[in-house]
This record gives C-alpha cells, structure tokens and sequence, in this order.
C-alpha cells in the first residue's frame, strides 16, 4: 500500500468527519478506483465502496452528521474529540499536550479560526494526511523524525480513537455512509502502522 494513497484517504475521511455538508461523492468514487488499481488492499477496498455506494443527499447529510456527532435526541452522542472519548470531557490535558507536541514538532498550527480544539477525529485525520506526505515527499534528513511522528499519533492516538467510534456507531444506528467512513478510519489506521514500520 502506497503510502501516497494513504495520505490521500487520510485527507478524505478528514473532510468527511470536519465538514458535514462536504459533497466528496466524486472524491470517493476517485479514491475507490485508484484503490481497485492498486488491487493490494481489501481492507480499505470494502469500507470505501460502501461509503461510495451510500452516500447521502445533500439535505440529509448535515442533518445525520448532527443527529450522530452533535445533538443526538434518542441515542447517546457520538464524540469526534480524543479527550471526550479517552476521558469523558472535551480538552483533558493527558490528551491535549501528546497531541500537541505531535503537532509542534511536526510545525503544524491549527488555525485559530476554525474554533475546533486540535483533537478532533478530523484534524488528527489531517495531520496523519501530512505526516505521511511528507515522508514521501518532504526531505530524505527529516523522513525519520516524520516517520516516528506518524507512529506516535497512530499508536497512540488515532488507534483507540478510531476503534472507539467504530464501536459506537452502530449502536446509534448511523447511516452506513458514516458507518463505512468509520470502518475505512479503522483500516486506514491498521494500513498505515503496517506501512510506516516497514520503512
């Protein structure tokens, strides 16, 4: 699996899970194709043409994107923020500061404007996407220190964050399009350690 492709689907389930009136249906069905190209990853293959095949309608999107992550009424809320999951409380700081250091030292500020704390499923998505660009692409004297920072936010972050909105999204009967998104999330994290401990 290239790590390129990663970082690509990386930087798509980031949008999926910060912006939720993003139309990205042709963004999947672009990614899907150049994964069947690919032909060596079943395990994002499955997710990802779920997600392709069950996207939602415009109108709905937003609205299933609060129901899940924002107001739900008649299930439990499910939280995009590491420290809501991790710790039950939005900003713990046993959460917060790894994090950060992950991020300062990979010289990646959060914009301000955005009012998202950093721990949010999408941004960690985002970061992910750059680390792994820039092992690619970035300068061969930095590669390591990328490579180590991918592995800490995978191992330490994105693994149990993921699997923790996995687990939950059936629970509140989430539209398979977000349930798809969630399970690609689980096998993009699984993918990506592979790739990054093999260089």
């Amino acid at each position: 699996m290239s790590l390129a492709l990663l970082a690509d689907l990386s930087q798509l389930l980031a949008e999926v899970f910060l912006e939720p009136d993003a139309d990205l249906g042709a963004d999947l069905r672009d990614a899907l194709a150049q994964l069947q190209d690919a032909g060596d990853s079943p395990a994002l293959l499955a997710p990802l043409a779920r997600m392709a095949g069950a996207g939602l309608d415009p109108a709905a999107q937003p609205v299933e994107y609060a129901r899940l992550f924002r107001h739900a009424l008649a299930t439990d809320t499910v939280h995009l923020f590491e420290s809501a999951q991790a710790r039950g409380h939005l900003m713990a700081p046993a959460v917060i500061g790894p994090l950060q250091a992950i991020y300062d030292e990979a010289d990646i500020a959060v914009d301000e404007d955005l009012a998202t704390p950093p721990d949010h499923l999408g941004l960690e998505l985002a970061c992910l996407s750059y680390l792994l660009g820039q092992v690619v692409e970035g300068d061969l004297a930095d590669q390591a220190a990328f490579v180590e920072l991918a592995q800490r936010l995978l191992q330490e972050h994105l693994q149990p964050f993921t699997a923790a909105i996995a687990e939950q999204l059936p629970q509140v009967a989430a539209h398979p399009y977000y349930l798809g998104a969630a399970e690609l999330a689980v096998a993009l994290v699984a993918e990506a350690l592979k790739a990054v401990a093999d260089l």
